[in-house]
């Protein structure tokens, strides 16, 4: 009898300990008296190395939203805290920080990261420890196929959305044939694929294919294989700096090729970078890029007033597409954690299933069991650099 006593004692304390360290299934920190004390959120972006320029506003807008929450009283009274880690923009520190917010850290969920290699390196990962991640990568292999990809969300455009919007674009102004030019990463490999993969259905002939490396101080050689296959325009797939090197080659060789650039240089660093170079430049991209352009009957326009306000009042500068990345990254878990969903499932469950025209920073997302983007093509429109700035191309 005094042996069934002592098993059951030690079972509830057992019981008490791994509420206390979260388990899980946590619905957050739990204090002595069984309250949840905080909800903690992993967040890893490239704050530095090449990735950077993405991965810096978008750790500004995690900061920004986790002040302004919790100056507004938390969830229901219950603060969040994010923990922020800096990949430095590779895949090795990116797994890395991940095991450790998920294994040491407990965390709710998981935002980021800024690149498609690092984000894809790290779904594996959330997979396996069944932890929700919300990517901010483009790539579309991040949330594809769904089977695969049960616990992972993203909310930058896939690339597959900015390739239809390029191609739409062309059809507009009757052209026909392109060179690609792309970077030899994840993202630039991934981007590839759908400009081959679409290229017959909007009637795009590429002639001719090309790459380099993120790094390469020029790619010159490559510029004039290209523009001898007769292509009427280039397309450029990478994120800066290579972009920016051939945006200048082209201008330094004195050619009349029109460049189109993915949305991974939707930024002022690929124009301070590529300087003279950069105009004329096109690309998709979302509407964060240029707020005073958005109308009042756009049903983003109060979402994306009010971040780009709070974010230049705050940082002295603009966020970027990459900064609504960061935004809507974070507010998706703030909104399930709204709605009751406190624990790792549950949070997945609520962004699966009932998030429904939820209007973001990018775009308005309906997110469902076969899509785990939630966007379309029409959420991005196309912008050109005019006189050293980002416009929005009528």
């Amino acid at each position: 009898m005094k042996k069934s006593f002592l098993l059951s004692l030690l079972s509830v304390s057992m019981i008490g300990m791994l509420a206390a360290c979260g388990g899980s299934e946590s619905s957050g920190e739990v204090e002595n008296n069984g309250e949840v004390s905080e909800y903690k959120i992993g967040a890893i972006y490239s704050k530095t190395g090449p990735n950077s320029p993405l991965g810096e506003p978008e750790w500004n807008a995690t900061k920004l939203i986790e002040d302004k929450i919790n100056a507004e009283g938390g969830i229901n009274g219950v603060p969040i805290k994010v923990i922020l880690a800096d990949d430095e923009s590779t895949q090795e520190k990116a797994t890395q920080e991940m095991n450790r917010l998920i294994n040491d850290e407990n965390v709710l969920a998981v935002l980021g990261s800024s690149g498609s290699g690092e984000s894809l390196a790290m779904k594996g990962i959330a997979l396996q420890q069944q932890v929700p991640m919300i990517a901010a990568a483009a790539s579309m292999h991040v949330v594809e196929p769904v089977e695969d990809a049960h616990w992972i969300f993203k909310t930058p455009h896939s690339d597959v959305h900015a390739v239809q919007r390029i191609y739409m674009y062309l059809n507009e102004q009757g052209i026909k044939q392109v060179g690609l030019l792309s970077d030899s990463n994840a993202f630039g490999t991934s981007g590839v694929e759908q400009l081959e993969g679409l290229a017959d259905e909007y009637g795009i002939e590429i002639v001719a294919k090309e790459g380099y490396n993120t790094q390469d101080p020029d790619m010159s050689a490559q510029i004039t294989r290209v523009n001898s296959a007769n292509a009427e325009a280039v397309i450029v797939w990478g994120t800066n700096p290579g972009p920016a090197v051939i945006a200048s080659n082209i201008r330094n060789l004195g050619l009349d090729l029109p460049m189109i650039g993915s949305h991974g240089i939707a930024n002022q660093n690929f124009i301070n970078l590529a300087e003279k170079g950069a105009e004329g430049v096109i690309i998709p991209t979302g509407k964060l890029l240029f707020p005073e352009e958005i109308t009042e009957k756009d049903v983003q326009y109060d979402v994306i007033s009010n971040f780009y306000n709070e974010y230049t009042e705050k940082y002295g500068n603009e966020p970027t597409n990459f900064g609504s990345y960061g935004y809507d990254n974070i507010m998706l878990v703030v909104e399930a954690l709204r709605s009751g969903a406190t624990d790792r499932e549950s949070i997945r469950d609520f962004l699966e299933n009932e998030l429904t025209d939820w209007v973001g920073a990018t775009g308005v997302f309906n997110f469902t069991p076969e899509d785990h983007n939630g966007l379309d093509p029409d959420s991005m429109v196309m912008a050109i650099v005019k006189d050293g700035k980002w416009v929005l191309l009528d």
